[in-house]
């Protein structure tokens, strides 16, 4: 039987006696009931007798539990009385041992301060007899034999270490002084036996020297001692060179690159090899004699053409680049101790190396000015026919491209990226230059086509010279706009490198900042340029348009609007034809097509040209119709005959008329009286 159900907190009498009887297996209610009482009566002895031994069992084991927390208390009282004992004896002790130990602490500092100034004493005797020796030294003459001028660095690097000791003593600053100036005369002494050494490039006495110095602590004077020899030594060689060039100069230099390095490191024991050689080569190639840019601006005045000059710069700029690529590689070569160079030193190297290119770099536009304005000085563009000189500027024009595109090629491999500072000033001269040649030629086009206008020639329009003239001297002008659109969209890459960007190597300041207007700015004469294309333009389509304004202005003063008689007026529209003036003007524009082919290319769109010229004739001729004064019946219907032609050849043409004519053809047909009296 579960007793579990007797504990919980929700037992319900009923439940436990429903649920045991389902599972009773369908007993006699009397005998379930009977077995059921029974059971529980002996579950309930047995925990009664349980109950009753527990309690027995703890009320007899409560004595003896009080008595062991009695015990264990006694003990912890006795446990503190004890750590107080021990506290106020460790306080004794403390008390009497404190006032030893302050003594033991003096007696420490003093000893200490005996020491330091046994020490300083027996220094401070040191420190009198080297400086003695030394001075002794200097008078008699600082030997260079290796023994004792080993002694002497021993006796050097001893004073050194001994004014460290003494820099406590109140006498320090004035024994420093007096150090600071025997090593002054020392390295005077030691200096030109020094710098023979390195001039002769022996290993040996110079270790011995360099260790002297080391001594002194001075070994940025070592490095001194090294450039101003190798300096004279390498000056001297570009002076007994038999003939003076910059290839030359650039093998003398980069043939020893590697082994002074090599010097610096393991002889001289510099910490900063890279950066004392690329100061050695800064400063020698300021200062040899004759410069480089003296060589090389004699060979340039040599050349006998500007395409030699350009071709000398395009040579310098090649074999600077080789020996600055030279040196990259020396700085750029595997090392144990990689040494990290500043952005300004290899950037004042760059510009002493590239120093010949940017004295001379100007000269390049001059000879680039040159060799583009012979292009213009051609026998072809010297002719008195309008349309044969139109087209001999045509023809220069589309050889244009060519031209600014070698050009362009020269001056990046002269200047890469610095290039514009050069190049679009001569790409300005030329551009100039065949802008007044192409304003000059609009003139005469437009005077010969004002002559003809005086002169009342028959001759005109499409059919005069002016026009092809006119035409294909604004396809010259626009070639050569889209031409150097093209040329200036396109730019060289441009380097980060402190030795390879050339802008800062080639260009002073005020040229670099406008390095960003050469690119993006137009050049005046484009402006030039594009107003003649606009005034050309207009005077092709004056030049076409004129036989039409010739018969257009006849038209106000024509008689043949009033003054008609009664009989006349009578007349059907069939028996009027188009008047002279209106079938002149049908001739012309019907003979415009095959013209236009003949003298426009695609890209000037001849149907354009065509619809443009059938639009002014109709707004004209409306201007003209409106000017007219007393125009009776018959002068009406010959004006509505003539506006139906024109619009029938307008038609022919793929054109219509414009909506000003139109109005007006519906107004007139309003007022004539046939359409009154419907």
């Amino acid at each position: 039987m579960d007793l579990k159900s007797f504990a919980e907190d929700g037992f319900d009498p009923k439940q436990w006696i429903n649920k045991a009887w389902r599972s009773s297996a369908n007993q006699e209610k009397e005998i379930f009931v009977a077995n059921t009482v029974t059971r529980l009566q002996l579950y309930m002895k047995q925990l009664t007798n349980s109950l009753d031994e527990t309690t027995t069992q703890i009320v007899t084991s409560i004595p003896r539990i009080m008595q062991d927390a009695s015990s264990l208390q006694l003990e912890g009282t006795l446990l503190q009385q004890k750590l107080v004992s021990l506290e106020q004896k460790v306080q004794s002790v403390e008390q009497q041992t404190g006032h030893s130990i302050e003594s033991l602490q003096k007696i420490d500092t003093l000893k200490s301060r005996l020491e330091s100034a046994a020490s300083a004493l027996r220094e401070a005797d040191k420190w009198a007899a080297l400086a003695t020796s030394l001075e002794d030294i200097l008078d008699s003459g600082v030997p260079t034999q290796g023994d004792k001028l080993a002694e002497l660095c021993d006796q050097v690097a001893a004073m050194t270490a001994s004014l460290e000791v003494l820099s406590d003593a109140p006498d320090y600053e004035n024994k420093r002084l007096q150090l600071e100036t025997l090593y002054n005369r020392l390295e005077a002494a030691v200096s030109p036996p020094l710098i023979e050494a390195l001039t002769q490039m022996d290993a040996e006495r110079t270790s011995r020297y360099v260790s002297l110095f080391s001594g002194m602590c001075r070994s940025v004077s070592v490095c001194r001692c090294w450039r101003r020899a190798a300096a004279a030594r390498l000056a001297a060689a570009w002076r007994r060179k038999d003939q003076h060039s910059l290839p030359a100069l650039n093998a003398l230099l980069a043939g020893d690159a590697a082994g002074q390095v090599d010097w610096l490191t393991n002889v001289l024991k510099s910490d900063t090899p890279l950066a004392e050689l690329v100061r050695l080569y800064t400063d020698l190639l300021l200062s040899l004699e004759p410069s480089p840019t003296k060589v090389v601006s004699a060979n340039l005045k040599l050349c006998a053409s500007p395409e030699e000059g350009i071709l000398l710069l395009t040579d310098l700029r090649t074999d600077i680049d080789d020996f600055v690529n030279c040196i990259q590689s020396v700085i750029d070569a595997p090392r144990q101790n990689k040494e990290v160079l500043l952005p300004a030193t290899l950037r004042e190297f760059g510009r002493a190396a590239y120093a010949p290119l940017r004295e001379l770099l100007h000269h390049y536009t001059e000879m680039q000015t040159q060799i583009l304005v012979q292009h213009l000085q051609d026998a072809q563009l010297q002719q008195e026919d309008l349309v044969e000189q139109s087209r001999a500027i045509l023809t220069t024009a589309e050889r244009c491209e060519s031209w600014l595109s070698t050009a362009r090629s020269k001056a990046s491999k002269i200047a890469g990226d610095a290039m514009y500072a050069v190049y679009v000033p001569a790409v300005q001269n030329f551009i100039s230059t065949l802008s007044n040649l192409i304003s000059s030629h609009s003139r005469n086009i437009e005077t010969s086509f004002l002559s003809s206008v005086r002169s009342g020639e028959s001759a005109g329009g499409v059919l005069s010279p002016s026009f092809p003239a006119a035409l294909q001297l604004e396809a010259a002008v626009v070639i050569v706009l889209d031409t150097r659109a093209s040329d200036t969209r396109a730019e060289p890459p441009a380097s980060t490198d402190p030795l390879h960007d050339l802008p800062t190597l080639l260009l002073e300041a005020e040229a670099r900042s406008k390095l960003a207007s050469y690119r993006n700015e137009p050049v005046p004469s484009v402006a030039v340029l594009r107003r003649t294309k606009d005034q050309l333009r207009n005077l092709a389509r004056a030049v076409l348009r004129h036989p039409i304004d010739v018969q257009l202005d006849k038209i106000p003063q024509l008689s043949v609007w009033n003054n008609n008689d009664a009989l006349s007026t009578d007349l059907p529209d069939f028996a009027l034809s188009p008047q002279e003036y209106i079938t002149e003007i049908g001739q012309y524009l019907m003979t415009l097509p095959q013209h236009l082919e003949m003298h426009l290319s695609e890209k000037q769109a001849p149907l354009q040209f065509l619809s443009e010229v059938c639009t002014h004739t109709c707004e004209v001729y409306a201007e003209k119709i409106l000017n007219i004064r007393n125009m009776d019946a018959l002068g009406t219907k010959r004006c509505l005959n003539d506006i139906v032609y024109l619009s029938s050849v307008v038609e022919d043409l793929g054109s219509t008329i414009t909506p000003a004519l139109k109005n007006l053809e519906k107004s007139l047909r309003a007022a004539t009286p046939s359409q009154n009296q419907e």
